[in-house]
């Protein structure tokens, strides 16, 4: 059966139907990029914290744009190769088309990786450190490990959602032994109809039956003896209730005065509920008919414990006092909190958001700003006070350059990103400048040339190629310019990697890139199969493949369009 309009135009629309359904398909595609390019613009305007600005590496987007923009084009001559019926000529073009996809994605992992490699954590007065995390070996690590470290009087398991993970590691940083239960375990038990409570027995790995007595060693044997207990014991009291709510039914049925009320339906359901709690329920209860349902083991745990992020939340973060972590699991740990600070290499300082709360308040901000803990820090310090030097020299610069009013005030002056944000290459600059900023070499603390004495100098300010996917970790003299800071978790507001996390600029930007990425994958898949397979089509008919390309062409050509709206948005604004 031959499928219509493949390469005649219907009469209709004047077009074949995969063009007609194309342009259906990427007027969906508009409603979708323009509805999350609409939710960027309300989430920055209505952000109530300092919206990020210039945050990203340029470099990168700005390779990717020439990427896609080229391979627009060589899309357009694989069409037109078809067209000639140049075989070879359309192999070539859509080799380069599909080669570029791959490195644009190339770029988008490296830039990825960077800003799940790199860390933001605000402190209580709102202030803001970037860097990258430190172990205990000082190696650099993905994100921070550790939510909390507690040294724990009491670990509390739920048997019926305990997970494995959490336990083996609990008990490997505890030690071999070292986790004892609490107090004896004891179950249900019916013997010749008669219900008992007594210890529960379990059989562990080389065979012995041991008792699960008050010292007994937390192991997963134990848990799932327990657990199989636990879940008979809630299997046999639902049955038995649901029984007796059934029983509680029919004896209001035969109740004769009752019948003759002709009760509320409330009135009926709250009878019921009499009869099944305060006499069925109560009579059971006094016979001993309902197992008993212990869902949580209690053990007593010496040593430090490490919690990886993630697990659960910590109520008590100070070192040394009283904490309590819920994991996700519902296994609780209590007791003192440890040192589960960060160790971070600094690689940015920012003070925005202090200043917004701090002027909400009506407060002096740069009175806040000298209080603050990062600030104790000698070679953050000096920053700062490097930094406040460039932004004066850098206000005298506007005011000459662009003009003063009639008042003689400024036209234009810093932004609140120049005044309070000091970023990763400034650090750089200001610590191969000795801290030292002048008049004669302000300028070179951003990028410009140096004047005077410094006229000569060598560059001090990191190139795009040096921070191509952001702050360098990796060049000796850069990280001689990241102080090293420990920051104690009971002085942390938050924290977390350049995640969706972190706030609505990096969730939106991750959604809408990462969207236009799986369509970028999408759309080369699709080529390619084109190019692989679509020999078969071009000898049998070269103007089906001409029009199949064709309607891959638009949509990369859309694909691209979303990409000239991305870079400025996000990499220039």
């Amino acid at each position: 059966m031959e499928i219509p309009y493949i390469v005649n135009a219907r009469k209709d629309t004047g077009l074949n139907n995969s063009k007609i359904a194309i342009w259906l398909f990427l007027a969906s595609e508009v409603m979708l990029f323009g509805g999350l390019f609409s939710s960027y613009i309300f989430l920055r305007i209505f952000a109530d914290y300092p919206w990020p600005e210039r945050a990203l590496p340029v470099l990168p987007g700005l390779l990717n744009t020439f990427i896609l923009i080229a391979s627009s084009v060589t899309v357009v001559f694989a069409w037109a190769a078809l067209k000639l019926r140049k075989w070879g000529m359309f192999v070539g073009n859509m080799s380069f088309t599909i080669i570029c996809a791959a490195v644009f994605m190339v770029f988008k992992a490296y830039e990825y990786s960077a800003k799940f490699h790199h860390h933001a954590i605000q402190t209580q007065d709102y202030g803001i450190i970037e860097g990258h995390l430190h172990g205990e070996n000082n190696y650099v690590v993905k994100s921070h490990e550790e939510d909390g470290k507690v040294i724990p009087f009491e670990v509390n398991i739920s048997l019926s959602s305990y997970y494995d993970k959490y336990i083996t590691s609990i008990t490997e940083q505890a030690g071999e032994g070292a986790l004892k239960l609490n107090a004896p375990f004891k179950v249900s038990v019916v013997e010749n109809g008669q219900y008992s409570e007594q210890v529960l027995k379990f059989k562990t790995q080389d065979g012995n039956e041991v008792e699960a007595v008050a010292g007994t060693t937390l192991s997963f044997d134990l848990l799932q003896s327990a657990k199989a207990e636990y879940i008979k014991a809630r299997t046999h009291n639902q049955e038995l209730r649901a029984k007796l709510l059934r029983d509680a039914w029919a004896k209001l049925r035969e109740d004769e005065a009752f019948k003759k009320r002709k009760a509320w339906e409330s009135e009926v359901k709250a009878e019921v509920a009499r009869i099944f709690e305060k006499e069925l329920v109560a009579d059971a209860k006094e016979q001993n008919m309902f197992l008993l349902e212990n869902g949580n083991m209690t053990f007593s745990a010496e040593g430090e414990i490490k919690l990886d992020s993630g697990w659960g939340r910590m109520e008590g973060k100070k070192e040394g006092g009283d904490t309590k972590i819920a994991l996700l699991d519902s296994t609780v740990l209590s007791g003192k909190a440890g040192d589960a600070g960060f160790h971070i290499g600094v690689d940015a300082l920012d003070f925005r958001h202090l200043v917004m709360k701090a002027e909400e308040k009506g407060l002096d901000a740069d009175a806040l700003i000298e209080k603050s803990i990062y600030l104790k820090n000698d070679q953050l310090k000096q920053a700062w006070e490097a930094h406040k030097k460039y932004r004066a020299f850098f206000a005298e610069y506007l005011a000459e350059e662009r003009g003063r009013d009639e008042n003689g005030n400024a036209k234009y002056v810093p932004t609140a990103v120049d005044n309070y944000r000091v970023t990763w290459k400034q650090l750089v600059a200001y610590h191969k400048l000795d801290y030292d900023i002048n008049e004669d070499n302000w300028q070179m603390a951003k990028g410009g040339p140096g004047t005077g004495e410094y006229a000569n100098k060598e560059r001090v300010y990191p190139t795009m190629i040096q921070g191509f996917t952001g702050a360098n970790h990796k060049q000796d003299d850069f990280v001689a310019a990241f102080p090293e800071m420990h920051i104690h978790r009971e002085d942390v507001r938050f924290d977390s990697v350049f995640s969706p996390k972190m706030n609505n600029y990096y969730a939106i930007y991750f959604t809408i890139t990462g969207l236009h990425g799986l369509h970028v994958i999408g759309g080369a898949i699709v080529l390619g199969y084109y190019l692989f397979f679509g020999r078969k089509m071009y000898l049998s008919n070269p103007e089906w493949l001409a029009n199949r390309v064709e309607v891959g062409g638009l949509f990369w050509h859309f694909v691209d369009l979303v990409w000239i709206f991305v870079f400025p948005i996000f990499y220039l604004m």
